[in-house]
Parts: C-alpha cells; sequence; structure tokens
C-alpha cells in the first residue's frame, strides 16, 4: 500500500484564524469594559497593529507564495477579519 502524504501547510491558517480570534475577543473585551468611551477605540486602534504584523510574520514563515493557497486563503480571511473588526472603532 502507498503511504498518503499531505504536503498543505495547515498550521499556518489555522495561526491565522486563531488571531483573528484573539483580536476579536481583545476588541469586544474593551469595548465591554469601557462602553462609548475613546479609550476602547484606541485599543482597537492599537491592537489591530500586533494582530496584522501576526499575519505578516505568518505569510513570511510559511513562504506563502499567493493568496491563491489554503495558507494564503486562510491568512486573507483572517486580515479581513480583522480590519472589519476595527471598522466599529473608527466608524464610531
Amino acid at each position: 500500500m502507498r503511504e498518503y502524504r499531505n504536503d498543505i501547510d495547515w498550521l499556518t491558517p489555522t495561526l491565522a484564524l486563531c488571531a483573528w480570534a484573539a483580536h476579536f475577543l481583545l476588541l469586544w473585551a474593551a469595548s465591554s469594559v469601557l462602553p462609548d468611551q475613546p479609550a476602547a477605540r484606541w485599543i482597537a486602534a492599537i491592537l489591530t497593529l500586533p494582530a496584522l504584523g501576526t499575519l505578516w510574520w505568518l505569510w513570511r514563515r510559511g513562504a506563502v507564495v499567493s493568496w491563491a493557497s489554503i495558507p494564503g486563503l486562510g491568512i486573507a480571511i483572517s486580515a479581513t477579519g480583522i480590519l472589519f473588526s476595527l471598522l466599529p472603532a473608527i466608524v464610531g
């Protein structure tokens, strides 16, 4: 019998989605603790930078060559989610 080998990097999209979830939870916690306060908006903006930096690091670490791959798609979905989570803080 031949051995099945899966060469797709599943760790990169999993970590990217975890970064998105952590970013969402931290923004939700900040808005719950500081409702309708400008500090929560600043916290959201500040926390977005390390979240996007994490995705950039995952892109470089995984040597992703295109968005049209499983790791690239995971990072793209996570980046969209992170930026969408920041939108209420910007719009206000």
